[in-house]
């Protein structure tokens, strides 16, 4: 289940105590038209964090009201914290509860009940996308659709909600010590995960044969990793400076090496880690050295750090001359 502190908090975009407010806050910044119930006092709010592919919103109002989404270029992800909701998409409803969550394209209508909180994840139907083409090397014959439901006791959406939690962990890091690409990597696992473990039209795509990967393109995979530590890992990067499918290129790395290229940018980042904790100046901590080298949880980084070197790092990091 998500995080029971409240997301977000320190990013409000709005807080609105009267009908006319909330309807021009939904207006103007979901391009999206409003409609309160009548009668009963009017308490409204959103908070909202711009993330590398989309943005994570969390929404929560004593008010029962209904938004109307218009067509938009991208795809929602709604969560549920409390109370309950409806989502209609072509006139189908979606509950949106403690049992269900809800994917669906942007143009919808949102029926928000009295006490209803909801985390809300809009990311963009193109970088769906061409996650998607880097993943499977093939084009992507028609529009990308989901099943609405998502079943919230199943082991996939519990993955799903885990990356998310990561994320909403990091954010509260990001103003200090966590370096976009923390997020950004998060989110593209995020991603990789709502097309794996989510019922959509594209499956036969990642249900497919893949084609072998030569040694030169893990190779190449290696070095281009090697040269970008300071930047996300990215699938599309992967697919692009290999000319094969992101899958082939794993399958390949397992056959030969024995291990996933994230994994040795894991170890490649371990070792850039000891160099900085080696070198480190006195305001530097294992913490911030750990966001500075991608790991979002520093308990993780310890553990790795000291599997992989046989000391912990604050050791190394006690080390350093005075």
């Amino acid at each position: 289940m998500l995080s029971r502190e409240t997301p977000l908090r320190g990013h409000t975009l709005f807080q609105s105590a009267s009908a006319a407010d909330l309807c021009r806050e939904i207006r103007d910044h979901l391009g999206a038209d409003c409609v309160v119930a009548p009668g009963g006092r009017v308490d409204a709010s959103a908070s909202r964090y711009d993330l590398p592919g989309g943005e994570l919103w969390y929404l929560e109002t004593q008010t029962p009201l209904e938004v109307h989404v218009p067509h938009g270029a991208f795809i929602r992800t709604q969560i549920q914290r409390a109370g309950c909701g409806t989502t209609y998409v072509n006139q189908q409803p979606c509950e949106v509860n403690e049992q269900q969550s809800c994917i669906s394209p942007a143009e919808a209508v949102l029926e928000f009940g009295a006490g209803f909180q909801q985390l809300v994840w809009r990311v963009g139907y193109d970088v769906l996308v061409r996650k998607l083409v880097a993943l499977t090397g093939a084009p992507v014959p028609r529009r990308l659709t989901f099943a609405p439901a998502i079943q919230r006791n199943e082991p996939e959406s519990k993955a799903f909600v885990a990356i998310l939690n990561c994320i909403l962990a990091n954010i509260d890091h990001a103003s200090v010590l966590a370096p976009p690409f923390v997020l950004a990597e998060l989110e593209e696992a995020l991603i990789v995960s709502m097309l794996f473990n989510f019922s959509h039209n594209m499956r036969e795509l990642l249900e497919q044969e893949v084609l072998d990967a030569g040694s030169w393109q893990v190779k190449r995979v290696e070095e281009y990793i090697e040269a970008h530590l300071d930047a996300p890992f990215d699938i599309e990067r992967i697919a692009e400076v290999t000319g094969i499918s992101t899958r082939s290129i794993y399958r390949a790395f397992k056959r030969s090496r024995g291990y996933s290229p994230m994994a040795f940018a894991r170890q490649r980042r371990l070792q850039r880690a000891r160099q900085m904790l080696e070198e480190a100046e006195t305001n530097q901590t294992v913490t911030s050295v750990a966001f500075v080298c991608g790991f979002n949880d520093v308990g993780h980084f310890s553990r790795e750090f000291s599997k992989a070197f046989g000391e912990a790092p604050s050791a190394v990091l006690g080390k350093r001359p005075r």
